[in-house]
């Protein structure tokens, strides 16, 4: 089992290279060849990694909490979605003597604000039930708190 997906790089570099390269050709040449080439991939793969650590970083760690509320934000229209399609229609159309009309919300809807809020609950009651860690705090996008007593008792203990 390859856990650090390298060996892919290793493998698509050889594949590669058995393509390109005839034969017939010396085999160290080609053997120094895809060791550059294995080199030059993996060089991408940790930019590309860099890349997305930053993103996320720098998101993070800027000013607007619009970020950090955005999964909050995406439950609640999704309430006042079905709300007022389930509820406030169909009450004002009866108030009204108005046929209700028919509208649904699309299954893509329903897919994406069902899957926003199962995560962002369950990401809740871990934070409080206590469970402190950086999973919840991502789901949440909230900072973990630390408590004051724990660390009071290890900057004694040192």
């Amino acid at each position: 089992m390859d856990l650090t997906g390298l060996g892919s790089v290793f493998d698509f570099a050889k594949g590669i290279m058995d393509k390109i390269w005839p034969p017939a050709a010396d085999p160290n040449k080609k053997l120094e060849a895809q060791i550059l080439l294995q080199t030059m991939l993996e060089t991408r793969e940790n930019n590309l990694i860099e890349a997305s650590k930053s993103v996320i970083v720098s998101e993070m760690q800027q000013g607007d909490t619009f970020t950090k509320r955005a999964r909050p934000c995406v439950v609640y229209a999704g309430l006042g979605f079905i709300f007022l399609n389930h509820v406030f229609i169909p009450v004002f159309a009866f108030f009204t003597n108005k046929p209700t009309p028919t509208v649904t919300l699309p299954a893509e809807f329903w897919w994406a604000w069902t899957g926003v809020v199962s995560v962002w609950m369950i990401g809740r009651s871990y934070e409080k039930a206590g469970v402190v860690n950086t999973i919840v705090s991502t789901i949440t996008g909230n900072k973990p708190v630390v408590n004051s007593v724990l660390s009071t008792q290890t900057d004694t203990n040192r």
